[in-house]
């Protein structure tokens, strides 16, 4: 699924390495549990405090973004099909 919204094109965001990659998803799955049903939503961001960030940070921002992006897309896609209230 092509995401509607998407990062600044001229931050650099390198590739995330696996071991962080599985170290989020960690955390993320013990948070989703923890919120309980709370549906998902968009993640702000601000373009000029990424351009700081060191690049392994940039990489683990983008991927944590996209991942929330795509969930929020897809929550409101099915919301609109009647499928979610």
């Amino acid at each position: 699924m092509e995401l509607q919204h998407q990062l600044p094109k001229d931050i650099y965001f390198p590739e995330i390495d696996e071991a962080t990659r599985q170290m989020i998803d960690a955390t993320d799955a013990q948070a989703r549990r923890a919120q309980g049903g709370k549906p998902p939503a968009p993640m702000p961001f601000n373009a000029e405090a990424i351009r700081t960030l060191p690049p392994a940070a940039r990489a683990a921002f983008r991927y944590i973004w996209e991942r929330e992006q795509r969930r929020y897309e897809e929550y409101v896609a099915r919301r609109r099909s009647g499928q979610v209230n």
